[in-house]
């Protein structure tokens, strides 16, 4: 993708921050088919459980459903913080991309520009957040719900336990 000659530092450009997004490893998860995304999430939920294992034990020992639904709650926390901040970042770049007039910084802090889109340059970077970046933010956000849900059942069958 050639960004167009404009004068946003290369850093701050729309279009390359959405292909840096797109290959850092961590950001790339959510693009993926939906196995192997499940299966990474899968796999980071249950490294957060073992995780929170032993400081769920120090509250709960003996009580193993006790111990189990707060291990699940404390998974689910932080794998929500996890996926938030996946969906932050796709957000902000589909912000960056969909916007008609993108501020930039020349040099620093200090000296604020803006930078209007040609409608080309509009319309290239609309379809990409259409086709692109929406079906991402939707699976994050549904991933989220998720979590969310599983949290709600597990504190709804904290006292019946």
């Amino acid at each position: 993708m050639a960004a167009p000659s404009h004068p946003i530092p290369a850093e701050q450009q729309p279009l390359r921050q959405y292909a840096e997004l797109r290959e850092a490893v961590l950001f790339r998860w959510p693009t993926l088919a939906w196995i192997p995304y499940l299966q990474r999430l899968l796999a980071v939920w249950g490294a957060l459980a073992v995780g929170v294992g032993p400081l769920v034990w120090g509250s709960f020992a003996g009580d193993w459903s006790h111990f189990t639904l707060a291990g699940v709650l404390g998974a689910n926390a932080l794998l929500g913080l996890l996926l938030l901040h996946l969906y932050l970042g796709w957000a902000y770049v589909r912000r960056r991309l969909a916007q008609a007039r993108i501020p930039y910084e020349e040099s620093g802090w200090y000296d604020g520009a803006m930078y209007v889109k040609s409608e080309e340059e509009l319309a290239q970077h609309r379809l990409i957040v259409h086709y692109q970046i929406e079906p991402v933010l939707q699976r994050l956000r549904r991933s989220l719900w998720s979590v969310v849900g599983l949290s709600g059942l597990a504190a709804l069958l904290w006292p019946l336990w």
